[in-house]
């Protein structure tokens, strides 16, 4: 067999065994002739090398192309997800856009009310409880007035009618409704980024909280219908800044589809004892499991929202996030879990903890030690990520490295997997982020990769998987469904378009989908079993395979090119079966037969 010029995943199907050639023996005799032997498999079928127990997956990271209120192609790529069929398919409810990754942004409002909001956008006010009414406007300014609620101060810029124009548009009212425009106020200096920022009192006195679900549940929905009757790991991710020491209050984008690259800020929580933090995800987890939650001032909220799902996973990459240790994030952890536990009363939730950007053995040590932790705190699984990364976006050449440096990751794993082992045996492991991040990629005018560039990806996402099985890795989610360069149309910046699995245009597979839809197709866990492989590709610089032999004598080779080359391979004395590959050629489809 001819492996063309392009990264390659071959999977080869053996029904019954006697003699295929994927270069036939002509051929073979033709390339020794000119001094070009072709890379020989020799796969002992009859002898055990491991047992099969690596589940490959993905991870589905939350951005507006998943929402329904904002993208053309939701429906498209929940049904690409939902064909996939994937076990412990990983949710991760990520900061970049706050609107769509935390239910409350702003802390509870004590006595008064505030909003602050820019240019072009509305502060909604609010009485109502107990047939209340908007008696009095503390602060109002339409400028560059800075300032938490109850700390507001004017800025140099300020519109002077900004209190009388709130005072009658809102006192005496229920609620109303202030946008902030320069049609209503003026406008107080020209060619300057305004906000207007309010501060009001009730008759009688009330407190209010400002939780909204607008856009976490619709993706959330969409997401568990898509992977019903499987296994899901949840991770609401990002907690809300609010939560976090800060020597001034951290403004989040108005707009639901921008990104705030800065949104966590602060290392260290206001609430030292972190039951703020466990209250925050305990409510959390209530409105999508307990049908609703009951907020800080004893007000009930209800979602009717009664959904179960195996993992929660807990916070995302805290050592780069929010910068913290390893004993303060499993404080953290077990205050979470406490958390979730005191509203929900759910004790057969299993948690996902650590995961981890880089790779701390320390971190490891700390967290898989029991003692570090409550007594009743369980360990269930533990996470990390792995990317690949190159040095150019549009140079194939420049890809082969991703092998090697997935060899240099095993390693690493190698040795966590030695802690592991040592200090907390019965936690399970998934690596739930691996892909490849190329140089540049949330750069606007960045140039977009070839279209080879998604066979190399996914190339290398087959080699992790196979890398990893033999280390028993529970869990390999290849990251992620769907991100995008600029997308002009919907006023979208760039989120990560080289790890996306997904046309974002279209909602179509790549290489990198159908690969996993190979893999997860193939597999059969726990009954497969890898024999024993060899090649005369010693130091496997060209190609990688692997055989397995599963229930009822199925066989099948797992082959991957890992050059930008052309490799001819050979494997003798296998016939009656079918290959499917994934290449440069198979586009936007499915493999090809």
């Amino acid at each position: 067999m001819n492996v063309n010029k392009s990264f390659i995943i071959v999977f080869l199907y053996f029904c019954t065994f006697s003699t295929v050639h994927l270069l036939s023996t002509s051929e073979t005799i033709n390339l020794k002739h000119n001094n070009s032997d072709p890379i020989v498999i020799e796969v002992s079928w009859n002898s055990h090398d491991y047992d099969l127990h690596t589940i490959p997956t993905l991870q589905v990271v939350s951005n507006p192309l998943l929402a329904r209120q904002f993208s053309p192609i939701y429906k498209q790529i929940f049904a690409s997800l939902k064909q996939l069929n994937a076990d412990y398919a990983r949710y991760a409810v990520w900061f970049p856009y706050p609107k769509l990754a935390v239910a409350e942004l702003d802390p509870p409002s004590g006595l008064v009310q505030c909003g602050n909001v820019g240019q072009d956008f509305s502060i909604d006010l609010s009485c109502e409880q107990n047939s209340g009414v908007i008696s009095q406007v503390d602060f109002a300014s339409y400028g560059t007035s800075t300032g938490a609620c109850g700390q507001m101060r004017q800025g140099q810029c300020h519109a002077a009618n900004s209190t009388t124009i709130v005072q009658q548009m809102c006192v005496g009212k229920s609620k109303c409704s202030v946008p902030a425009s320069v049609e209503l106020f003026g406008d107080p200096c020209y060619g300057t980024v305004k906000r207007l920022l309010i501060q009001i009192q009730c008759n009688p006195p009330q407190n209010n909280t400002y939780y909204n679900f607008t856009y976490l549940d619709t993706m959330l929905e969409d997401f568990l219908d898509a992977t019903d009757g499987h296994s899901r790991i949840i991770s609401f991710c990002t907690q809300p800044t609010w939560l976090f020491k800060q020597d001034t209050p951290h403004i989040y984008p108005d707009n639901a589809t921008l990104t705030d690259w800065g949104y966590p800020v602060g290392t260290e929580l206001v609430d030292d004892t972190m039951q703020a933090l466990g209250d925050y995800y305990g409510r959390l987890l209530a409105w999508y499991t307990r049908g609703g939650f009951i907020d800080e001032y004893g007000r009930k909220h209800t979602s009717n929202y009664y959904y179960n799902w195996d993992y929660t996973e807990i916070f995302n990459e805290v050592e780069a996030e929010h910068h913290m240790t390893v004993e303060y994030y499993t404080r953290a952890y077990d205050a979470v879990v406490q958390g979730i536990r005191r509203h929900t009363n759910n004790y057969a939730m299993k948690y996902v903890g650590l995961a981890l950007a880089y790779h701390q053995f320390d971190w490891f040590r700390y967290f898989l030690n029991h003692s570090n932790h409550a007594s009743d705190i369980p360990l269930d699984m533990i996470s990390y990520h792995f990317y690949a990364g190159g040095k150019s976006r549009t140079n194939p050449l420049d890809w082969e490295p991703f092998f090697s440096q997935l060899d240099t990751f095993t390693l690493q794993v190698e040795q966590i997997e030695e802690i592991r082992k040592i200090l907390s045996p019965d936690t399970r492991t998934t690596i739930d982020e691996l892909g490849v991040i190329l140089p540049d990629d949330n750069t606007p005018d960045a140039p977009q990769f070839p279209p080879i560039y998604w066979n190399a990806a996914a190339a290398l996402y087959a080699y992790a998987w196979a890398k990893l099985s033999r280390l028993r890795i529970d869990v390999v989610g290849h990251s992620q469904l769907v991100g995008y360069p600029e997308l002009h149309d919907l006023q979208l910046q760039p989120q990560f378009p080289s790890v996306a699995l997904l046309n974002w245009t279209t909602g179509e597979g790549t290489a990198k989908y159908w690969t996993s839809k190979l893999l997860i197709d193939t597999i059969d866990i726990d009954n497969d079993q890898a024999v024993i492989t060899q090649t005369t590709d010693v130091t496997g610089q060209n190609i990688f395979s692997q055989a397995f032999v599963g229930v009822n004598g199925r066989r099948w080779v797992l082959l991957i090119n890992k050059r930008y080359a052309d490799v001819d391979i050979f494997l003798p004395g296998s016939t009656g079966g079918r290959m499917q590959i994934i290449n440069e050629a198979t586009g936007f489809g499915p493999q090809r037969k």
